[in-house]
């Protein structure tokens, strides 16, 4: 290699070392479900949500924001009409990922909107949206190529990396992410690839990782609000439509790449009223900690775990997977102890749940 060609090479590395330092901070909004109560077809938006738009624009460092699907009842000309002229009241780039309702004419979306996946740089984090409905809430095809390409063609020169959607994939009827219900399963497959395929890829790279989904807080039986963390994956779910619990996030992104965030309450006065995203995670929603917690060991563990304080006469106990899947479940009659035999377990960590009509407790393990 001559000396003028190494010239070359160094620069574009130095450039895109320093373009990778040199980023600003900035914020954006994720909002699901907008189109608000199931069954109503507001003008547009949810109206508590549009009653924050205030609140969005006095921001200045919210740069863009994204609806996170169920964004229209509906899809007709004219609801999209609407949507296009409160986007633009709100003064600010929004881009959409489409849900179940926004796809009922998925025609009509991609004449108005273009591809349903889709991605893009920003203040050097990549964003990619994407559009489960395409495959019964598969990542695959075409749509799986576009996904694994960008991933290979961006990460290595990108700082965080957001992948949001409108349903939540990593939910599971018998995981962990049972505890939030989406408003619905619509087209979804009875197995899908999320967890075989999607994120063993994102836990491979070195940057960190966000999920976003949106299609909470519409029905009774669905949840509002969700966060969880493992490894380098964030997953987090938001949305509005039921009433007292509505709500969106802002994500923050500092100069130096920290993520933090914001939960916006839209039903109270009080903009926080949820407290921290962080309050939310999986491992503590519909839980209470028992006043003298349980306790296990060893831990970290190779072989057998020894679980001790049981106070239940009766109770569940299941085993869950970092990535949200059942291991082991049985129920416990009568005992003070017991003991889990974890020796075929892969490395990782694990968390137990243990269920009866007096007690919820949650403990995690390390399986070395």
């Amino acid at each position: 290699m001559n000396k003028k060609l190494i010239l070359i090479v160094s620069c574009i590395i130095i450039s895109i070392i320093y373009a990778k330092s040199q980023s600003d901070s900035y914020s954006f909004f994720i909002a699901g479900h907008v189109y608000g109560e199931q069954g109503v077809n507001n003008v547009a938006f949810h109206p508590p949500f549009k009653m924050k738009y205030p609140y969005i624009q006095s921001r200045e460092e919210i740069k863009m924001g994204f609806f996170l699907g169920d964004v229209v009842y509906y899809p007709t000309s004219e609801d999209w009409d609407e949507v296009d002229a409160d986007i633009d009241t709100l003064g600010i780039p929004v881009y959409i990922t489409p849900g179940n309702h926004d796809l009922i004419n998925r025609s009509l979306f991609e004449e108005r909107y273009g591809t349903t996946y889709t991605s893009f740089v920003y203040e050097n984090d990549l964003f990619i949206l994407l559009d489960p409905l395409l495959n019964e809430w598969n990542i695959s095809g075409e749509q799986y190529d576009f996904f694994l390409q960008t991933i290979e063609d961006q990460a290595q020169y990108t700082d965080n990396i957001f992948i949001l959607f409108h349903q939540l994939l990593w939910y599971e009827p018998d995981n962990i992410y049972s505890v939030c219900h989406p408003n619905g399963l619509n087209g979804r497959a009875d197995t899908i690839n999320f967890w075989q395929e999607i994120i063993p890829i994102c836990k491979s790279l070195e940057n960190e990782v966000v999920f976003c989904a949106g299609d909470v807080g519409a029905s009774q039986w669905s949840g509002y609000l969700m966060y969880d963390n493992f490894d380098n994956i964030s997953l987090i779910a938001t949305g509005m439509g039921y009433g007292v619990n509505d709500n969106f996030i802002v994500i923050n992104v500092s100069e130096n790449k920290d993520i933090t965030y914001d939960v916006i309450c839209l039903n109270s006065e009080e903009l926080y009223c949820f407290g921290d995203l962080e309050d939310h995670a999986i491992s503590l929603m519909d839980f209470k900690q028992n006043p003298q917690p349980l306790s296990c060991y060893p831990n970290p563990t190779n072989n057998i775990l020894n679980i001790t304080g049981l106070k239940a006469i009766n109770c569940s106990f299941e085993v869950f997977s970092s990535e949200g899947k059942l291991m082991y479940k049985t129920n416990i009659y009568d005992s003070q102890e017991f003991q889990l035999n974890c020796s075929q377990y892969p490395k990782g960590v694990y968390l137990i749940k243990i269920n009866s009509s007096t007690n919820h407790d949650l403990i995690r393990f390390v399986k070395i």
